[in-house]
């Protein structure tokens, strides 16, 4: 066979095995790349736990990372998770640190750490400011429930609408749990967040403070002083117990009229005798000026009818 004949014959057989569906011979394949090595000198692995913290400070480091360091030892960048990461954002952030370098290595059931300044106590003091919305009125007595939980206890009027307390620095003291203000009573009870501590103290003279003991009931004729946000400590005589005010809301029974005065803000402050708690101001006439009167709500009516105990000095 000549030349072209033979040429024409692998022409012919090469469109024979296109129309065929023959494959082309595969190509000699590549040799596979090596990975790179993983970080193992000191400046490499501070370099990698670098790039770490450039991605936790672009990206943000999710709660479920606790922190990463260079660990000599295993010439490794410990990336510790307080738990495996169970939402999106944690997942994509452990990837992504992976891929940073193979010296990453992650490790869990490292608990995050925490901060140890303490957290700022302020503590309840009788006679001491309370706000609720735009009243103010005054702090009465530290109290517990039966099973510890701290309260607080003031006037009803001062807590009727609802809301949560604060203190005279604004820090919030909690929630109302209760207020009565009708014919039974004049007492309103606060929760006491962890930001209080609760104390059986009442501010008293200047600076002075007094710590309470327990609980009295004062018949007529006993000297009784009282603590409140507006006019601080001023005292008097029980004139009269038992007494109905009729306020302007409706009549409140059984309060105690004394020659102690108060003013607007004094609401809910104590009224003790001694180291004795005796009540909390419910309302009052006159000022502290001219010269007035006060009543005041029984402390014990109080804690029998919601089951607090009275803190007290130990």
């Amino acid at each position: 066979m000549d030349r072209r004949a033979r040429g024409g014959l692998l022409v012919l057989l090469s469109v024979v095995g296109v129309l065929l569906g023959a494959a082309p011979a595969p190509a000699s394949p590549a040799a596979p790349s090596s990975p790179a090595a993983p970080a193992s000198s000191p400046a490499e692995l501070t370099a990698v736990k670098e790039r770490l913290d450039g991605l936790a400070e672009s990206r943000g480091a999710p709660p479920a990372v606790s922190a990463w360091w260079v660990d000599p030892a295993t010439r490794t960048v410990v990336l510790a998770l307080s738990a495996q990461p169970r939402d999106a954002r944690g997942a994509a952030f452990v990837e992504e640190a992976r891929r940073v370098d193979a010296s990453v290595r992650v490790v869990e059931g490292v608990a995050a750490p925490t901060p140890r300044a303490d957290p700022p106590v302020y503590d309840l003091v009788g006679g001491d400011i309370i706000r609720i919305g735009r009243s103010r009125c005054s702090l009465g007595f530290s109290a517990r429930t039966a099973t510890g939980e701290p309260r607080l206890v003031t006037a009803g009027h001062c807590t009727n609408r609802g809301g949560d307390v604060t203190g005279a620095n604004a820090a919030p003291i909690g929630p109302i749990r209760s207020s009565v203000f009708d014919r039974t009573g004049d007492w309103g009870v606060v929760d006491v967040g962890p930001a209080w501590r609760p104390t059986p103290s009442v501010a008293a003279e200047g600076s002075t403070t007094r710590s309470m003991t327990g609980t009295a009931t004062a018949p007529v004729g006993a000297s009784v002083c009282r603590s409140g946000s507006t006019t601080g400590w001023r005292c008097g005589t029980v004139t009269a117990v038992d007494v109905t005010a009729n306020y302007a809301a409706g009549p409140v029974e059984g309060l105690v009229l004394t020659t102690a005065c108060s003013e607007g803000g004094d609401s809910g402050g104590p009224f003790v005798s001694g180291g004795s708690a005796l009540g909390v101001l419910s309302g009052g006439t006159g000022d502290c000026t001219a010269g007035g009167t006060s009543l005041y709500q029984p402390i014990e009516e109080i804690l029998r009818t919601e089951r607090l105990t009275l803190v007290v000095a130990t």
